[in-house]
């Protein structure tokens, strides 16, 4: 199933693969990301980011390896018939605690994207 996207401007709707997205550098250590429609140019704001909204995105990337690493081990030991409980549990409490550092950092990005697309607009009117 292709996920078609619709221009709010013009309501055509867009293959995937027809949508070019840039980032256009605001001001210093700030970066606008979006997408042009290829009908009506109609500029769409994916989001914005400044430096700290990059390290949040940075930190999750490093997280979901680690937790991959995590998955990959478990899955050894598991073929291997070597997997006892206190390492299933002390896996599973590695992969929650992960977990958690990951919607905490993305709930932050959450919010500083909001106020950053805030600010731009605001400045952009």
């Amino acid at each position: 199933m292709i996920n078609l996207t619709k221009c709010e401007s013009c309501n055509s709707l867009i293959h995937p693969k027809q949508i070019n997205i840039h980032d256009n550098t605001i001001k210093s250590g700030i970066q606008a990301r979006y997408w042009d429609c290829p009908h009506c140019n109609h500029k769409h704001l994916i989001l914005v980011m400044d430096k700290t909204s990059r390290r949040l995105m940075k930190d999750n990337k490093k997280d979901r390896e680690r937790l991959t690493g995590i998955n990959k081990r478990a899955q050894a030991l598991r073929r291997r018939n070597q997997l006892n409980d206190g390492q299933a549990r002390l896996f599973v409490e590695q992969v929650e605690k992960i977990e958690s550092r990951i919607k905490k950092r993305t709930d932050q990005l959450d919010v500083r994207s909001k106020k950053l697309i805030k600010d731009y607009e605001a400045s952009h009117v």
